[in-house]
């Protein structure tokens, strides 16, 4: 009984290395379907089934679609599946999947075997290149990425865990936002006013006239304001609206008051405007706080939370929500108490009540189902804190009530305290850190851990815009006149603009500057680059103070922000990209003046007699900017219909208002209109910040500024004179309370008797105190601290001496009385400076640049420098203003300045006269451009948004060329003007050295190309071209090419096939390039083979080309090699294939012919004998009966040490080259032959064949070794003996003599032979000596006239030249012929004699039958022959006799009969490659002549002739 084994697998491990009998205790041998237990419990060690699969059939999702994730939810039993039938085309760079493709996302109940889908819609954008690669369920969110898309999530808590059905009525996920990880991110500020814009019917100097019932929408705007720039009514006018009525029930009047300065014309647009920031002391019933902001400078946001209690980052602060008391004015008195105590008391903040009109990204009743918005949170923060506070919580259906569907919330903010504080993390959260797309997902605890991730997106390098600082516009196009009204840009400073874009979940960019430094002229004004600074005026011409309502940066942006979505740069594109199938050239659709629009539909007609290219209207599946959303989709588009040519598009919503007629268009302008396409992970919106790094200053309000020196006292004089000529030069002040610390003393490096100190704070003069007379009133005016010499730069004071008014001879009694003074002195000296009595701290100021204050003049001597009539200097306000703090924090103030790129680009594109966009753009670039070629197939020139080129040409430079990775490039290209014809028109040139297409040339050699176009008007522009992988402004490869290489052959010992480039050889002819024409033609190109059944050994090196196989290992034939040529280092770093922008290669096949290596020519006989007809040096004869002939014939390379005799003693050698056998299969025929003359008398001529010995020795050895069957080629004899003939058929068993026949004349043949291969021998590259012995050749008839001659031949077996046969050489060039056989059917067994060969043929390179190693089936020897099944494997095959190309071949005979034989041997064949098999019990060819019998297929063949 078999002894039991049992094991148990604690270690589950799997081990295929051993054997069963020795495999070590807890490791298996193999398994499947198994897991193996590894827990704690009492069954580790336990084999358990794995859980198979079952196949859910008859479901309705359709056909064609591909599983690219699953997840298990075993708590649940469930599965969520994936699933798509999109495939995306270049998934290198991505393509929307279009709406035609259908994706899934789908739950299966293992337990009750239900599906319900979860989520569905081309939103999902899922691809079958883009397997889902991670899936995480945490409690009931489930988070996927695919490396294509961002990282999203649903809530599966949407659906019944149980049933699995839906526990909503309609799809709960339908768009992006809604399932991405990334939140919406709101991008507008809370508006502190409310505006709306209508078309007036009829008016008057008092009203405005508004079709319709419009009062109830109108009456919040009573006591706003009213403009129109159409009609040039402006903030400034302060048109209030006093009252809204109803007219005859088809018009409502909006009263106004002041009237209007003319009748408005009918049909026109108005813009209604109000503050939402008001006080309420005259309010007995608000509930407020009066106190609560008016010492704080305030500003508001707000963000969303959603339905999966996560938070949207806030939205931009606004600015300071602050209006003065007083609305910022002096009045009675409050110039006296400004300097008397140095601080204003009426700047606090009046703002008491403030209505935060909060932006909502759709309807409000939609923020819900739209964006899974489940609260607002309102946030308030000082502006001198870091904290940001919470002031209320507002429910999503608290906002839909309030609301409807507005797309506003406002909160009527009561000054009231907040109730909680944000953590500093949300502080500080300025974006989510939620990755662009992410490689790998995982979860630890309750946290989701992305990585191998791109986490931001690559902005444009600049975006082309100019600045100004000018007074705040009021013309209604921008309201910050209004809703700022005391804010305005801090003059004497410098300003930094930039850009930052973010995407629709709150990734931003870096701060984007312009791309322009120099200045640009708009509309008669000048705009500066993105650095600007804002001087203090020169005169009062500057400023028109009473309409000034303060300035504010102006931003001119020339031309669209523009990005491209590239997968391998980071670019993402923009969210809404123009649809311009239409007029690829043209801008947008130009509708006339009389759209409509209504909830679902917006009807227009085309200005297509003026405006024929602008034509890319709308299509089904595009997007539109919609009124209470960011966009709304086009379902449906008719028209043009007749009889008005109108186009009717039905969308999903209410579209915006600016599809209706722009207002105040210029003459010859296009009303440009705009669909789009969207790009959910494209820049999305932009904000405006500013660097400004001068931050704090203070204002110091004086009792006025000497000008000069006050008069003397006589007890002044006594203690020195002032000096009389400083008039101008110095002036004096007094510093009371805080005016001490706002010019403090300089008290650094002074001694402790010091009494006078400098400071070193710089002031700015603003206001200087001045003096009329008749009667004499001390007032003020505006101070302009700047000097035409001195240009846009300020003048500065600085105070050079600070001390008490007694320590400077400035006390009350040394200034002079107003009754009596000095004679020379000006009198009321004592009045100058205010409270002189209580000796306060003067400050003498140096003003030599240019002079500031009242002078004290009267009774002083008359002075050129004095106006006459000047009045003497009374204290009254002076302000200067201190030098303010430099921060050294490089930081970016984030404005209220943002919106939609979209609409940005919009309004560029709208009113623009300047260049847009190049025709005739054409790109052909590649590797084989040479130098000072053009890259651009001709002319290309500049057009306009209507698609037009400009009938005077401008100018156009190429201000820089990027590369893929965004670095400038230089020296590579230049942009080419045309002259005469081609004035106006460009191309761009190639003048760098020629490119070579490598593998990272896809994504860094394309080039973008930033020209800027100046029109024959003055507009710039700057227009990108290029940029695309693949496209436009990419670098196109060449495909490489070679030189076919010619069939050729190659020995089995050989090792090197084709030698590496470089080398003289195969490569050579071949001439491999890369296709570039720059001179290293050959650079990056890597190098493969391919084809079937190739041997394993052989491989080529992909950098140098070189093919080896291992020594004797490949079996000889000939392959069909499939030669490519890869360039761009295709083979290491592939980077797809099918275009000429990838890595490309060239192939093509070469028969490679192995065959069997040559002997080396010096082991070959040196003379070939065939046929002996008298003795010889190479012959040994016997000349009768009893006379014996012996030889040793040998092949060594030293003939001084050759010791034949230690195997044949005395025996005569015999050499048959001077060389030893290095390489090859060498074959040594033993010959012999006996000529009778014939005759009567019965007498048969017979000989006693030769005992043939075959040794061996390597080179450098002494002694001899006899061969044995393992190294003899066909593996003949037995062990210890090879020889012949006592291991031969004939002879062997029946050894004897070999009698002819009697009476006539006829020549007797014998040969034997062995071969042997120098490979067998394992001599290290030593080369391999022979000695063949024979002995015993003998005369055995009567006759002494029949003699026997005996010789070997050394030849080589495979390229034979040396073949004696019946005293013929029979050798062919086996380069061009072969030797023909026939062979028998195949069977299972070595066949034998009795199965007789067929007419099939087949060919080898030798006629020694028992050595062909392999047939072909083609003389050409191209087509191996193989058995045609691996079970029958066996033929019997013979010489044909009769080969066309050897004409009659000598058959051979039996022994003692002349009747002719065909020798035939029997072998196994693989039937894979046709290689003859091994046979380690015998020979491997038997021979199965008829009539000859090898009973135990150990004998060689002898080949006898009788004639």
């Amino acid at each position: 009984m078999a002894k039991e084994i049992k094991n148990t697998f604690l270690k589950s491990k799997m081990n295929k290395d051993l054997d069963d009998r020795i495999l070590p205790n807890g490791e298996y041998r193999d398994a499947r379907n198994i897991s193996v237990g590894r827990s704690e419990d009492n069954d580790v060690g336990a084999l358990e089934n794995i859980i198979g699969n079952d196949l859910v059939v008859g479901t309705d999702i359709g056909n064609g679609f591909t599983v690219i994730g699953v997840h298990a939810n075993n708590a649940t039993d469930q599965v969520f599946v994936f699933l798509t039938d999109y495939t995306d085309p270049n998934p290198l760079q991505p393509t929307d999947a279009p709406s035609t493709s259908n994706h899934y996302i789908y739950i299966y109940n293992n337990s009750i075997g239900t599906y319900t889908s979860l989520v569905n819609g081309e939103f999902l954008n899922f691809s079958t290149t883009n397997r889902i690669i991670s899936i995480n369920l945490l409690e009931n969110l489930l988070f996927w990425t695919d490396n294509r898309n961002q990282p999203r999530k649903i809530n599966i808590g949407t659906f019944a865990a149980v049933s699995g059905q839906r526990t909503t009525d309609a799809q709960y996920y339908t768009q992006e936002h809604q399932i991405s990880v990334a939140k919406y991110s709101p991008y507008k500020a809370i508006q502190l006013y409310i505006s709306t814009v209508v078309e007036s019917s009829t008016n008057t100097l008092g009203y405005v006239g508004v079709p319709g019932d419009q009062v109830a929408a109108l009456t919040p705007f009573i006591g706003g304001t009213v403009v129109s720039s159409e009609n040039l009514i402006k903030g400034d006018g302060f048109h209030k609206i006093t009252g809204i009525g109803l007219q005859a029930g088809t018009t409502t009047r909006v009263s106004v008051e002041p009237p209007f300065s003319s009748v408005p014309t009918a049909d026109t647009y108005f813009t209604f405007i109000k503050s939402t920031m008001t006080n309420k002391n005259d309010d007995a019933d608000w509930p407020g706080d009066p106190d609560f902001l008016e010492d704080k400078f305030a500003r508001f946001s707000y963000r969303f939370k959603y339905d999966d209690n996560e938070y949207s980052l806030m939205a931009p602060f606004t600015q300071i929500a602050y209006i003065p008391k007083q609305n910022g004015y002096f009045i009675n008195g409050d110039e006296d108490a400004a300097y008397q105590s140095t601080i204003v008391d009426f700047m606090e903040n009046q703002v008491q009540n403030i209505g935060l009109v909060i932006p909502l990204p759709t309807n409000a009743n939609r923020i819900v189902r739209d964006y899974k918005i489940s609260e607002l949170e309102i946030l308030f923060r000082e502006s001198d804190q870091v904290a940001i506070r919470v002031l209320e919580s507002i429910t999503a259906g608290e906002i839909s009530s309030a609301s409807g569907t507005d797309n506003f919330f406002t909160y009527d903010y009561q000054s009231r305290k907040p109730y909680k504080t944000l953590p500093e993390a949300q502080t500080v959260r300025v974006y989510d850190k939620v990755p662009v797309r992410a490689f790998s997902q995982e979860t630890s605890g309750n946290r989701i851990i992305y990585g191998n991730y791109r986490d931001q997106h690559t902005p444009p390098p600049n975006i082309n815009y100019n600045c100004r600082i000018a007074a705040k516009s009021d013309t209604g196009s921008f309201y910050n006149w209004l809703e700022y009204p005391n804010h305005s840009v801090k003059r004497n400073r410098n300003y930094q603009v930039g850009f930052v874009l973010a995407d629709k979940f709150g990734r931003q960019s870096p701060v984007i500057l312009s791309s322009v430094d120099s200045g640009a002229n708009n509309d008669g004004q000048f705009y500066f680059g993105s650095t600007i600074y804002s001087p203090y005026d020169i005169s009062e011409n500057d400023t028109d103070v009473l309409n000034w309502f303060g300035d504010a940066i102006s931003v001119l942006i020339n031309s669209e922000i523009k990005s491209t979505k590239n997968l391998s740069t980071g670019t993402p594109g923009l969210y809404a990209i123009k649809q311009n199938a239409a007029t690829p050239s043209a801008e947008g659709f130009a509708i006339l003046s009389d759209s409509f629009i209504s909830d679902s539909q917006f009807t227009f007609r085309l200005d297509s007699l003026n405006y024929g290219n602008n034509d890319n209207i709308p299509r089904q599946n595009d997007y539109l900017r919609g009124a209470y959303e960011d966009f709304v989709k086009v379902t449906n588009r008719t028209g043009p219909s007749a009889p008005q040519n109108q186009y009717v598009v039905t969308t999903s919503g209410r579209v915006s208002d600016v599809y209706l007629r722009a207002d105040n268009l210029p003459a010859n302008t296009p009303d440009l209109k705009f669909a789009y396409t969207i790009n959910d992970l494209g820049w999305y919106s932009y904000k405006i910040v500013v660097k400004q790094t001068e931050q704090e200053y203070y204002n110091v309000y004086l009792p006025g500024i000497l000008n000069g020196y006050p008069g003397q006292s006589a007890e002044g004089l006594l203690k020195g004179a002032f000096p009389t000529n400083e008039t101008n030069l110095t002036a004096f002040a007094s510093l009371y309370n805080d005016n001490i610390n706002k010019i403090p003393r300089d008290l650094q490096e002074v001694g402790d008797q010091d009494l006078q100190f400098r400071s070193s704070v710089s002031l700015y003069g603003r206001v200087t105190n001045i003096m009329t007379a008749s009667p004499s009133i001390a007032s003020n005016s505006q101070y302009y601290a700047r000097l035409v010499s001195q240009g846009k730069n300020a003048i500065a004071h600085t105070s050079t001496a600070i001390s008490a008014a007694n320590e400077v001879n400035m006390g009350f009694t040394d200034l002079s009385p107003s009754a009596s003074f000095p004679t020379g002195q000006a009198k009321g000296g004592s009045d100058v400076f205010y409270q002189i009595e209580t000796n306060p701290l003067i400050a003498r100021i140096s003003t030599t640049e240019k002079s500031i204050g009242a002078m004290a003049l009267e009774g002083a001597p008359p002075n050129p420098n004095i106006p006459s009539g000047a009045a003497n200097m009374l204290p009254f306000l002076a302000v200067y203003e201190t030098e303010p703090f430099e921060s050294l924090i490089d930081i970016y103030w984030e404005t209220t300045s943002e919106g939609l790129i979209v609409d940005l680009n919009a309004d560029v594109l709208s009113d623009f006269g300047g260049a847009t966009d190049f025709i005739n753009f054409s790109w052909d670039f590649d590797e084989a451009t040479l130098t000072n070629e053009f890259v651009t197939t001709g002319y290309f020139e500049p057009v306009n948004s209507e698609g037009l080129t400009y009938g005077t040409p401008g100018n156009a430079d190429l201000i820089e060329v990027r590369n893929g990775n965004g670095s400038i490039v230089e020296g590579l290209f230049k942009l080419y003007k045309g002259v005469g014809s081609f004035l106006g028109k460009y191309r761009i040139q190639f003048i760098g050295d020629p490119l070579i297409f490598n593998s990272s040339s896809r994504q860094i050699d394309v080039y973008t190309f930033l020209i800027q176009v100046e029109t024959n008007d003055g507009d710039v522009t700057q227009i990108s071209k290029g940029g695309e992988i693949g496209g436009e402004g990419a670098l196109r490869n060449i495909t490489p090419s070679f030189n076919q290489i010619q069939p050729f052959g190659i020995a089995r010992d050989t090792r090197v096939i084709i030698p590496a480039i470089g080398f003289a050889g195969k490569w050579a002819t071949a001439d491999p390039k890369n296709g570039s024409a720059n001179s290293n033609d050959t650079n990056g190109l890597q190098y493969s083979i391919t084809g079937s059944n190739l041997p394993d050994s052989w491989t080529m090196d992909k950098n140098t080309g070189e093919l080896v196989q291992d020594i004797d290992e490949t079996t000889p034939g000939t392959y069909a090699v499939l030669i490519r040529v890869t360039d761009a280092t295709g083979v290491d770093l592939p980077n797809g294939s099918g275009t000429q922008y990838n890595q490309l290669f060239v192939e093509s096949v070469t028969l490679i012919t192995v065959g069997y290596a040559p002997v080396n020519p010096e082991a070959l006989s040196d003379n070939c004998i065939v046929n002996v007809t008298a003795s010889g040096n190479d012959v040994i004869t016997s000349t009768g009966l009893g006379v014996k002939a012996e030889g040793v014939w040998y092949l060594a390379e030293n003939t001084t040490n050759l010791n034949l005799d230690s195997i044949a003693y005395g025996f005569p050698g015999i050499e048959i080259s001077a060389g030893s056998h290095k390489s090859g299969t060498i074959v040594f025929t033993s010959n012999a032959k006996q000529y009778a003359p014939g005759g009567a008398g019965g007498v048969k001529p017979q000989f006693k064949p030769a005992n043939t010995n075959f040794y061996y020795r390597v080179v450098g050895a002494t002694n001899w070794e006899p061969l044995d069957r393992n190294l003899e080629y066909n593996s003949v004899g037995f062990t210890g003996s090879i020889n012949s003939v006592a291991n031969d058929i004939p002879g062997g068993t029946n050894f004897g003599n070999i009698i002819g026949k009697d009476g006539f004349p006829a020549t007797n043949w014998l040969s034997n032979t062995r071969a042997f291969d120098y490979l067998d021998f394992g001599s290290n590259g030593l080369g391999i000596e022979y000695a063949i012995v024979l002995s015993g050749l003998e005369v055995k008839d009567s006759s002494s006239t029949n003699p026997v001659y005996g010789w070997v031949i050394a030849d080589d077996l495979h390229f034979p030249t040396c073949i004696p046969w019946q005293g013929e050489n029979v050798a062919i060039d086996v380069a061009t012929g072969s030797y023909e056989y026939f062979r028998s059917t195949e069977g299972s067994v070595k066949l034998g004699n009795t199965s007789g060969v067929t007419t099939t043929k087949i060919y080898a390179e030798t006629p020694y039958g028992e050595y062909v190693n392999q047939f072909f089936t083609d003389a050409a020897r191209n087509n191996e022959y193989t058995p045609a099944s691996e079970t029958n494997v066996c033929i019997n095959f013979q010489l044909n006799t009769v080969d066309t190309l050897l004409n009659v071949l000598p058959q051979w005979t039996a022994n003692e009969s002349s009747t002719s034989i065909n020798l035939r041997w029997s072998s196994e064949f693989d039937a894979n490659d046709g290689v003859r098999l091994e046979n380690l019990a015998g020979v491997k060819s038997m021979q199965t002549t008829p009539g000859v019998t090898d009973t135990t297929g150990f004998y060689a063949t002898s080949r006898i002739k009788i004639e």
